[in-house]
């Protein structure tokens, strides 16, 4: 799955390309995508909020992509509808991005809700450590729609 969700990130967001954007683990139940500093650095000599925030994004739509990978809906669009980042220390440094699988009933209502009304929203959550730290912590609605 890591390749086919890279492959996937770079030809259709091309951002994730540019950013160096690499996919370490891909499978329902986690996401990590990792990004090199270099590309992703800003006027402080730190990562780029921007950067940051992108890769929790796509850490959290990953998660989305591989879960339907693995059902009859594989084919419904995902889009993000509501985010909120909260940016807590500085990454100075190649970043990684994880995104684990909410509760069984919670992924269970949004696949029963696709399934009948064509259209489900999902909350998940992604962080980035660094240095041993929590810096940054978001939170976002997913929505899939067939």
């Amino acid at each position: 799955m890591e390749k086919e969700l890279e492959a996937y990130l770079h030809k259709h967001i091309p951002l994730s390309k540019a950013m160096g954007i690499r996919v370490e683990k891909a499978d329902p139940g986690q996401v990590i995508l990792w990004a090199p500093f270099a590309p992703n650095i800003n006027h402080k000599q730190t990562v780029f909020g921007g950067s940051l925030h992108a890769l929790t994004t796509l850490a959290c739509w990953g998660l989305v992509y591989a879960n339907l990978k693995q059902t009859e809906e594989a084919s419904a669009q995902i889009v993000i509808t509501k985010s909120d980042v909260a940016y807590l220390a500085p990454v100075d440094g190649d970043f990684r991005a994880e995104c684990l699988r909410p509760a069984d009933d919670e992924w269970q209502r949004f696949f029963n809700m696709l399934r009948l009304k064509g259209k489900a929203r999902l909350n998940l959550m992604a962080t980035i450590h660094h240095a041993g730290r929590l810096c940054v912590d978001y939170r976002a609605t997913f929505a899939a729609i067939k």
